[in-house]
């Protein structure tokens, strides 16, 4: 079985943080890499999972927004059980050490750097369009990750792969080439399919799920002993291979927006950026 990468996008479009380093207006999007070489095993994995949820529960797919939030066939359930649906997603993506790749986009990135930086257009992306930026950027970056895991492993990887994206910008059964990649990306296309057509496609939206929901978590929080849903959400973000995220052990007692925006703020710095986001000026 030939690997694949599986992309789902996330956010909270609208609702204020609290933090301007989580701007309510952000896309973001989420990859997870199955290598060729654990392909095999995380189909059987997933078949396993998925037939059991199934058939405990009548989810004919999984979309932990929903999972955590009690809401869709999830609405009867308790949130014990709910818990242990996220809990047992987590151990398996703990085990399996998927790569991971995210990438968000708000106003405040594009302030980063010069306007000619990002152009209007790319192909039939519409670069102004954040959903479709973040998701270009995401491209990028996959590319950059997949060409360093392949020199390093070259028996893991059979490239290029397919890329297939949780139906949103285009309808599933819809493919839109991609401007570049062609080495890494089979095609290169990016393919928009239904998750319930593709068990990887659920890894994604796991993956995309714990990122913003600890994300979320971080900077709305009071400060003091971790509840159980916290708990449950950031126990599942430390066992997440992201490759392009610092880890660190941090007390629950100082877990919150302040110690959040000065670990943003330091990783800023580092990049050569200001340590606050820039600000849009603002006609009087």
């Amino acid at each position: 079985m030939k690997g694949a990468i599986y992309a789902d996008d996330s956010g909270n479009p609208g609702v204020e943080s609290g933090s301007e380093f989580l701007p309510s207006a952000r896309k973001s999007w989420t990859a997870v890499i199955v290598p060729t070489v654990v392909a095999g095993e995380v189909h059987k994995g997933m078949t396993i999972f998925l037939d059991g949820v199934r058939a405990e529960y009548g989810a004919e797919e999984l979309h932990f927004t929903e999972i955590y939030s009690g809401k869709g066939v999830w609405k009867r359930i308790s949130a014990d059980k709910r818990a242990e649906v996220i809990k047992l997603m987590a151990d398996l993506m703990a085990a399996l050490r998927l790569p991971i790749v995210h990438q968000s986009i708000g106003d405040f990135n594009l302030l980063d750097h010069p306007a000619d930086v990002f152009p209007a257009k790319a192909g039939d992306w519409d670069l102004k369009d954040y959903s479709q930026l973040a998701l270009v950027i995401l491209c990028s970056r996959l590319a950059h990750h997949l060409r360093a895991m392949k020199a390093d492993s070259p028996e893991d990887f059979d490239l290029p792969c397919e890329l297939y994206l949780d139906a949103g910008i285009l309808p599933s059964g819809r493919v839109r080439r991609l401007p570049n990649w062609q080495d890494v990306i089979e095609g290169p296309t990016a393919q928009f399919r239904n998750s319930s057509e593709l068990a990887g496609l659920q890894l994604a939206d796991f993956a995309a799920f714990v990122i913003n929901r600890s994300q979320w978590i971080a900077v709305t929080r009071e400060r003091g002993a971790f509840s159980k849903a916290e708990e449950l959400i950031l126990t599942a973000a430390a066992g997440l291979n992201v490759l392009d995220f610092g880890y660190e052990r941090i007390a629950a007692e100082d877990l919150g927006v302040a110690s959040y925006e000065d670990r943003i703020s330091k990783s800023r710095v580092e990049k050569g950026l200001a340590p606050r986001p820039v600000k849009r000026a603002v006609d009087v």
